[in-house]
């Protein structure tokens, strides 16, 4: 990709990071193997409790002129986001990209979602779609989301159709405050909807350019029956707040979702939405019994 290189790198990927020390160098490689090199890399250490920071300083020292890193001085918590916050704070890049610290990217991202939004000037945010894979790296399946804004519109009060660590997006005007911090979890979905409710518009590439892995301690597979209330609440914050009038399918869907979340053991929810959200298969699962190899299936991981 041919594009001028700038005194001020045109990409600023934020990165969060909190007790990731298993899973943190991937990420940070992943980034620097980047097909598209005007980028900078800043890191947000959450007042980690193991040795993240030993492990980001020692990249930070290989790569000054590409990794700036802020360490603060107690965890913010909120999921990452406030500490996401921070680093947007800080970025100086035209575009910013969001990156976890236990996902790994593919080569192409920073460049396909480059091109996307230079082609593309009305387009604010574009996610990608995804590759699954477990604590080992092992691909586990993927995961689909629609492309087009109307599309993404239409199925948002269902489920948050935005894989959260993939996004790039427009700095402009951004940088005090880009996650309105109203919830205990799951900002992003309330923040994302409230944007569109503006009339910034979304999109998700075709491409799946980012590996989300899942460990069993990811956050947001952990204490689902309370975050889906807090999806709940978000839900209600889209009626009462924000005006949209959701369907009667939706309502619908909505109610049956919340029946069948109260009713099942919370170790068992995670294996039906994996299922019902086709990132895993029935096959994958069988085949892995088959192998004796159930620790590779998320539900089944408890070691640290």
């Amino acid at each position: 990709m041919t594009i001028m290189e700038n005194k001020l790198p045109l990409v600023s990927v934020v990165m969060p990071v909190y007790n990731a020390r298993l899973f943190v160098a991937d990420a940070i490689e992943s980034i620097l193997s980047q097909t598209y090199q005007n980028f900078e890399l800043v890191i947000v250490d959450d007042h980690s409790k193991d040795n993240s920071r030993e492990i980001i300083e020692s990249y930070q020292k290989r790569y000054p002129n590409k990794i700036r890193v802020i360490y603060l001085s107690k965890t913010l918590d909120k999921s990452g986001d406030c500490a996401t916050n921070t680093a947007i704070k800080q970025a100086r890049g035209t575009y910013i990209a969001k990156m976890d610290a236990d996902d790994i990217a593919s080569p192409l991202r920073l460049e396909k979602q480059v091109e996307f939004l230079e082609a593309h000037k009305d387009i604010f945010l574009v996610g990608t779609q995804a590759y699954v894979i477990d604590r080992d790296g092992n691909n586990i399946g993927e995961k689909h989301n629609p492309t087009t804004h109307n599309e993404i519109y239409n199925q948002y009060f269902l489920y948050n159709c935005i894989i959260h660590p993939s996004i790039m997006f427009r700095s402009e005007g951004q940088k005090e405050q880009f996650y309105d911090i109203a919830f205990p979890c799951f900002n992003e979905y309330w923040t994302f909807f409230k944007y569109m409710t503006e009339g910034k518009k979304f999109a998700n590439l075709e491409e799946p350019l980012l590996f989300y892995r899942l460990h069993g301690k990811n956050d947001t597979f952990t204490h689902i029956k309370k975050k889906f209330m807090s999806t709940l609440s978000i839900k209600k914050s889209f009626i009462a707040k924000l005006g949209y009038k959701p369907s009667f399918k939706q309502v619908i869907v909505t109610i049956l979702q919340s029946i069948v979340v109260f009713s099942m053991p919370e170790k068992a929810l995670l294996f039906v939405y994996l299922l019902c959200r086709n990132v895993i298969s029935y096959q994958s699962i069988l085949q892995n019994i088959k192998l004796n190899k159930l620790q590779s299936i998320p539900l089944f991981q408890t070691n640290n």
